[in-house]
């Protein structure tokens, strides 16, 4: 009963974390932040940046409370006291939206906006977003020590249209989850695998030596998303064009046919058609299922239940490649708004959360792993995420954006109706599904 208790409210744990609070919830999280106004501290000097002496004030839209630099700008306050900062949760995913909105009425737009990676081109697009080229050159030449901490990815995803729009200082990455009991049962090393063959192998493994156990838990609910599959379709190599994956490659071929091997030889539960997140992560929290692919965050959430030890009862590993494929990591990039009359001040508060002491401690209050290179290897991290081993900071390290466009919701849909006849079982071929849905998504 108590690990049933503790499951329930992980998984309430996770819908809040998914869901937020929305606009409307302006407290601040803990330590500092929310709509409030923050004070500027007393003492230290002036950022001696534009405007000098000048008092200005910033206004921040984040869209999670933990993406907040943990000590909510005030270090940075105390050093540059002509500036003040102030900031706001926005956590149903809709700051574009209400960008858009505030454009169109002739509002005063934040200065700062934090959202997902993804969605640059889209804010961009509608003119909300400042080429910050000539900041991101500013930091390099006033702090290059600093500057060079922050990994390339970091910008080279938010470069585009001739200009660079962000910079993504923390990303979220898919792992491989495995029950250690199962992995022993089979004789499987699950800590070793290295390759979607090898993964594949290691399922069949356990299928064989433990035929009630579910080997790999997935979620195939309409309109819950289709990670797993994308995130495979990268690992297999398969080009992408924007978000459309390029199925009919020889990449694209092997994942559909890795999945419909999975499915026809009932290594994946064919009830996961009615299954979200929660379902699916409860098979494996419930120790019902040797594997799970899922987020980095989530290992904070299986920590917390009560007889799952990390190292004891399930591992992690980074997301298996084939071939010439990649890892793929998801990220939250931090943008100045072309509204501000302070870019070179708003820069310098963007640069505050990028540092390391506010991403490890942020790490600390439930955020993601950071695209710094000096706070990847800060040994406090140890304790925070001891399951972060070199391995898997080498993994993340080495990681590629994930393929995005304007059309991404589109083409989710469309997988979603794919992979929903993999996971119920289909009698049609990997070409076959192939040529179905591949024109689908090109059209789009």
């Amino acid at each position: 009963m108590t690990r049933f208790l503790a499951l329930l409210a992980i998984i309430a744990m996770t819908v809040a974390a998914c869901g937020g609070s929305g606009s409307e919830d302006t407290t601040a999280p803990e330590g500092g932040g929310g709509e409030t106004a923050t004070t500027a501290a007393e003492g230290g000097e002036s950022s001696g940046g534009e405007g000098g002496g000048e008092q200005v004030e910033l206004h921040a839209f984040v869209s999670r409370d933990y993406y907040w630099p943990p000590d909510a700008w005030e270090g940075f306050m105390a050093a540059n006291p002509n500036i003040k900062v102030t900031a706001q949760t926005e956590s149903n995913d809709d700051i574009l939206q209400q960008l858009q909105r505030m454009q169109d009425a002739g509002q005063k737009l934040p200065d700062i906006i934090q959202d997902d990676t993804f969605l640059m081109e889209a804010y961009q697009n509608a003119g909300l977003l400042l080429d910050m080229t000539e900041q991101k050159d500013q930091w390099e030449s006033e702090d290059p020590d600093t500057y060079n901490e922050i990994l390339p990815i970091a910008w080279e995803e938010n470069t585009f249209a001739d200009g660079i729009w962000g910079v993504s200082l923390t990303a979220n990455f898919d792992v491989i989850y495995y029950n250690i009991a199962m992995c022993e049962a089979a004789g499987v090393d699950c800590s070793s695998i290295d390759s979607l063959d090898g993964f594949l192998e290691a399922m069949r493994a356990v299928k064989a030596s433990q035929p009630d156990v579910i080997p790999l838990t997935v979620q195939a609910l309409p309109t819950t998303g289709v990670t797993t599959l994308k995130t495979f379709f990268s690992a297999a190599g398969a080009p992408f064009d924007g978000a459309v994956p390029d199925m009919q490659s020889e990449g694209g071929l092997y994942t559909i046919q890795w999945f419909l091997d999975a499915s026809n030889e009932g290594l994946l539960p064919p009830q996961a058609i009615s299954w979200g997140e929660d379902e699916a992560r409860a098979a494996f929290a419930g120790q019902r299922a040797a594997f799970i692919l899922d987020g980095f965050t989530v290992a904070g959430e299986y920590a917390l239940l009560e007889g799952f030890d990390l190292g004891e009862q399930w591992g992690v590993i980074p997301s298996p490649v084939q071939g010439e494929g990649n890892q793929i990591s998801n990220a939250r990039t931090w943008a100045i708004t072309s509204g501000t009359e302070h870019p070179y001040e708003a820069m310098l508060a963007i640069r505050h959360v990028g540092s390391v002491d506010q991403l490890v401690e942020a790490a600390a209050g439930g955020s993601v792993p950071m695209r710094n290179s000096n706070a990847l290897a800060d040994a406090r991290l140890d304790e925070i995420w001891p399951f972060f081993d070199q391995t898997l900071r080498d993994a993340y390290a080495g990681s590629d954006s994930v393929p995005a466009g304007l059309n991404g919701g589109e083409v989710e849909l469309v997988l979603e109706e794919m992979w929903g006849e993999i996971i119920v079982g289909t009698d049609k071929t990997a070409q076959e599904l192939a040529d179905q849905y591949q024109p689908i998504l090109d059209g789009l």
